[in-house]
Order: structure tokens, then sequence, then C-alpha cells
């Protein structure tokens, strides 16, 4: 893990002399000598897809929500050892013979090179083979995919609708440095020949937060069914002058696995278990220990009862994630397809609970911004003796979630966690999702997060093969329902989707001295 201040004196050079640029490229294509290249449909290195949710709010089916796949291994195919870390920026046409051009997508980053991880167990994804669930295939030993990069954008821009969408005429442009998302840029994209790409269709379910003010049921609503999400990214209005950080981005990124498959509503013990594993992954190393008595393998906090009583057990014993989701007790979990949203208590009952009893080894200490309390966990909120925390607390270090705070988490090697929620247009809410910040930027002067998680979650290996992560700006672009009034919590995309909470995990290993 580093920070990153990128040098972009190719760009600088690309602005400086566009004029004569445009010219010398009036008969040959762009790319040859700028420092952007045209990705088509045969590098297949991008796929576009229209999304359907599969949410606890209902099905939306064929909406106008799309979203971008990028395969870093094809990029990599595409231009050798000089791919590197780079960009994707998409524009679409509303017709077939191009047109005015919708900046649809700005500086997707895109990881030049796969993370090394631990050649252990810790990678298994089937549950372990002495205790396996008997309806799930052993994946055991099989290292993840490199995660592709992901971005929701707008399918349809300017209009509200639904319906299926089997192509998209864009033009994708990859470089090495982001592209200020100014005019001249734009003009620089309508000069390559726009393509047409597939659009092949996906199913995103990812789901399973309670609101931080105890909610844990969408509200019920009246508005039409494409627009119980909000609206989804709209484009880039592109500026006249280049932005004042053009020559200071800055770039935190640690490592984007572990990434497990959840089960159906388990966003919250997945964004745990995953964000402890990444602790473990990196801190236990001689001479610092610091170490989980479980696996990181799939498995669920199944509920049982005895008379009127529920309990929680978990699905094997031997799951890390299984054992936190335990201790946040969701209602109705029987198996990898079933189970409620976890509260937001829950969510701090679930990881300090799960630590107090089994953490020995894996001491932690917690910060958050968000929630009402200063204060969460023993002996404050979210403690009603159902489960035990011993002492472990959270303290709160800022009203809203801030950038400029998970950053510097992230820094400091620390791990973090985000709920998020989503509201229609009349700002209800109807939903919320947990997830692991793995990285953070700021660049063009927008601010931007970079998150893991499983979009298709239950009894699937969707994880396997195309493990997510996600690209977010984020800035308080308004309250839901009322678009420009800021609320002081942050807006992810600029839609009606706000972060609520983060949660920083900060490890306290033993130093082994012979």
């Amino acid at each position: 893990m580093k920070v990153i201040k990128t040098s972009i004196l190719g760009l600088l050079f690309l602005l400086l002399f566009l004029p004569q640029a445009s010219a010398k490229h009036r008969h040959h294509s762009p790319d040859r000598q700028l420092p952007v290249t045209q990705l088509t449909p045969r590098t297949d290195a991008v796929v576009f897809e229209q999304i359907s949710f599969d949410l606890e709010i209902g099905k939306i089916s064929n909406s106008d929500w799309g979203q971008l796949r990028v395969k870093p291994d094809r990029l990599k195919d595409r231009f050798g050892k000089a791919a590197g870390p780079g960009y994707i920026n998409v524009f679409t046409y509303t017709s077939s013979r191009g047109g005015q051009a919708s900046w649809v997508i700005d500086n997707l980053f895109v990881p030049g090179s796969q993370v090394a991880f631990k050649s252990d167990r810790r990678y298994s994804s089937g549950w372990n083979k002495g205790n396996q669930h008997p309806d799930i295939q052993d994946f055991s030993g099989r290292s993840p995919s490199q995660p592709e990069a992901t971005v929701y954008f707008d399918l349809r821009p300017g209009i509200d609708g639904q319906g299926q969408k089997k192509f998209l005429r864009a033009t994708v442009l990859f470089s090495q440095q982001p592209l200020p998302t100014i005019v001249d840029i734009a003009q620089l994209a309508n000069r390559f020949v726009p393509q047409d790409f597939a659009v092949n269709p996906a199913v995103v379910n990812s789901e399973g937060a309670g609101h931080i003010d105890g909610r844990i049921s969408p509200v019920s609503s009246s508005i039409p069914n494409s627009l119980t999400l909000g609206r989804p990214p709209q484009p880039v209005s592109p500026t006249p002058g280049l932005p004042d950080d053009l020559l200071f981005p800055i770039q935190i990124i640690q490592a984007d696995q572990p990434n497990l498959d959840a089960g159906r509503n388990q966003c919250i013990p997945i964004a745990h278990a995953n964000a402890l594993q990444y602790l473990e992954d990196r801190y236990d190393n001689l001479p610092l220990l610091w170490r989980l008595p479980q696996l990181h393998i799939r498995g669920i906090g199944k509920v049982s009862s005895a008379g009127d009583v529920l309990f929680w057990v978990a699905e094997p014993e031997n799951s890390l994630v299984a054992n936190i989701d335990s201790y946040s007790r969701r209602a109705g979990v029987l198996d990898l397809n079933s189970g409620g949203y976890t509260s937001f208590c829950g969510l701090i009952r679930g990881v300090f609970g799960y630590l107090n009893d089994s953490g020995s080894q894996a001491v932690t200490e917690f910060r958050h911004q968000g929630s009402d309390s200063a204060l969460l966990g023993s002996g404050a909120d979210c403690d009603n003796g159902t489960v035990l925390m011993g002492d472990i607390t959270s303290t709160q270090e800022g009203a809203n979630p801030t950038w400029e705070w998970i950053f510097d988490q992230l820094s400091q090697g620390r791990a973090v966690t985000i709920l998020f929620s989503w509201y229609d247009i009349n700002g209800d809410w109807q939903g919320g999702h947990s997830v692991r910040v793995y990285g953070a930027a700021k660049f063009n002067d927008k601010k931007y997060l970079y998150t893991l998680d499983d979009a298709s979650q239950g009894d699937n290996f969707s994880n396997i093969n195309n493990p997510r992560t996600q690209q977010w700006e984020v800035a308080d672009t308004g309250q839901p329902g009322l678009e420009g009034i800021p609320d002081g919590r942050l807006n992810m995309n600029g839609m009606s989707w706000e972060i609520d909470f983060a949660l920083s995990y900060e490890t306290k290993p033993t130093l082994l001295i012979p």
C-alpha cells in the first residue's frame, strides 16, 4: 500500500498542443500518437451490462442502469507490460450516426497488476472439506480471479424508462493518466469512430444493511418502480477550464482482496469478514502476531429455536463470516438464499461480539463517523446484553462520514467499511448496503472511493470468476428528494444514495521477540 502522486506531463503535452494534434490527425486515428487509446469490441477488455435489480423492494427489470466491467487481464493482453494502472472514459451516442456524445463514465480507475496474497488455507471459496455444507461444491485451494473494475452509468441519458437494450454505440478510451473532464477532451473523443458494443443482461441483488436510525424495512412508495432507486449516475458536464489539482492527484490503494461470496442480504457480515481477513493477511507476519481463529470461507449464522427461544449457530463453525453473522442475529437465515437485513446495532454486535469471544490474538481498536452516538459498543449504544462485547467500543470522530477521514484511515493501514442507503426520487429510504473500502483518490477536483462486494448474493459462486470492485465519486450534492440542498452526507456518484456510517478497524498486533 502506498500513496501515489501521479505525474501527468503527458496529459499537459496533450492539452497544450491539442489544436495541432487535432489537425495532424485529420486523416489518421487520434490514438496513434496521443496518450489515449481506443478500445473496441474486438479488444474484449470491456463489457457493457444492463442491470435488473432483485431487491427486497421488488424487481426492477431492464432498468436504465448500466454497468461497465473492465477486465484488467485483457488490457494486459492488449498493451503488454506497458498497460500498468490506467483510466477508462466512455462516451455514448443516441443514434447509429453518432450525434451529440454523452460523457457517461469519467476516469474509471483500473489497477495494473494483480496483488499477491498468502498462498494458504484462507482463500478456500467453498466450506471446509471436513465440515462442508452438503449442497455446496468444494472449491478448496482455488485462488480468486483478479477483480474487475466496475462502475454504474445511465444507459439512456435524459430518459426515464425501462426496456431491453441490446446494443450501445460508444467510444471507449484508455489512458495511463486521468483525463481532465473539460470541453477539449470531449471534442477529442468526437474524433474517434464510435463502436457498437453488445449490452449483456445482468442481475444485481447486493444489499442487506439497515438504516442507522433503526429501520430495516423499506418505506412503501407509490412512485414508478423504475425510480425506486433514484436515477443512475448522470453524464459529466465538461468544463471549459482545467481543474485546480491537475498536477497534484493523490491516491491510496490497499489490497482489493479478499472478496468472499455472500449469502442473501449478508452484506454486513461479509464486509466485516473481508476487512478482518485483509488485516490478518497484512499484519499476521513475523515478528507480528494478529490472527483469527476461523477460516475466510462461506457460511451463515443460521437461526434455530428451542421452544419460543431463538438462537443462532455458525454453519460451518469454522467460518469467519458465519460466526460474525451469528452474532449479528439476522432474522430468517436458514440457508445461503434466505435471511433478512442486519440492523445497525447488529452491525456493531456482530463484529464486537465475535472479537470478544474469538479474538484473543486479534485485538482491534475501532473508531467511526456517522450515527447519533459518540460511543458504540460495550456499555454504550447497541449494548442490550444479548451479545457480550467485552470492553470493545468505537469512538465517534465525526457526525457524518467524510472522504478526508476515510483517506486518513486507509493511509494508516486500517481497514474501513461503510454503510450506505438508497432513496427513491421522493427521498424515502428503500434499502441499504455495506462494503469494504479499499481505496480513495482525489483528482480533477473530485473525490473517489473504491469498494469491493458481491454483486450476486446467494447460493452461487459469482464472486470467484468475477469479483467486483466499484468506483464511486463522493460529494454532498443534496438531500434525497431535495437535489442541490446539502445535508452533510456524501452522495455516491451524484445520486440519491448516501453514506450513513463509516467504521475503521485498527489492529493491535503482538510483537514476538525470540
